[in-house]
């Protein structure tokens, strides 16, 4: 009940997931970012103890098949799983067990992955991949944490609008994580939508407001507590990193 891309800029060592699903509280179940080791979606029925295993594994320089692998072996319940692994330099690996549902499936490309269950269809994932693609073509030199996270937002609204999962969508997730940070840059999310309301329009608003402030809040801020967001974007929106 859940689509999802995991990704990667290699160029930037940037790594980072945005999910949209009908079930309450996705970043809390399902959604595990480490900066400079992974970024890992663990859903379908998600358990948080497959994430943290898979952020372990791989840091620990296992591949990301070969993490699949290793926790296929340690789960009585991996048919029921589908996870998504990408590693800052564009590793990648997926899976979906047999019993994910109705429709679920997962697409690999290049230092990326999309995946998702009781989907519409396969157009899902293909719109989401295609999103992706595209604005990574277009994309500017420099990609920053904005520029990522609204790369990935943009895949998710693809899929929502190529059908999502054909209902409200009740909780969605942004995080964007970089090498030379201990925690993410960008950490957003939509536990509950507004009532009437669906949770992956609502985390676009959410987005647009903070993104600008990514780096301010990430990193200047820190050491610089009389300076407000208003005045660090009038002094050129610098940084100490």
């Amino acid at each position: 009940m859940t689509f999802t891309i995991v990704a990667a800029d290699p160029g930037t060592g940037l790594v980072g997931l945005c999910q949209g699903t009908s079930a309450m509280g996705v970043a809390s179940r399902c959604t595990h970012v480490r900066s400079g080791v992974a970024a890992v979606a663990s859903q379908s029925h998600s358990d948080w103890r497959i994430g943290r295993r898979a952020l372990d594994l791989v840091g620990s320089w296992l591949e990301p098949d070969a993490t699949l692998r290793a926790l296929a072996t340690t789960d009585a319940h991996f048919g029921h799983r589908q996870v998504g692994v990408v590693t800052p330099d564009g590793r990648v690996g997926a899976h979906t067990g047999p019993s994910c549902g109705p429709y679920a499936a997962h697409r690999t490309g290049d230092a990326y992955a999309v995946l998702g269950n009781l989907l519409v269809g396969q157009g899902v994932l293909d719109a989401m991949a295609e999103r992706y693609e595209a604005s990574r073509a277009s994309g500017a030199e420099g990609v920053t944490a904005e520029i990522f996270a609204d790369r990935l937002l943009g895949a998710v609204e693809a899929g929502l609008a190529a059908g999502g999962e054909g209902v409200t969508h009740l909780s969605s997730t942004v995080v964007v994580a970089g090498p030379a940070s201990p925690r993410p840059l960008l950490d957003l999310r939509v536990d509950v939508a507004p009532v009437g309301g669906d949770a992956i329009p609502e985390l676009r608003r959410i987005v647009e407001q903070f993104a600008p402030f990514v780096d301010y809040y990430a990193d200047y801020w820190l050491d610089h507590p009389d300076v407000t967001p208003e005045q660090w974007r009038e002094q050129g929106s610098p940084t100490t990193r």
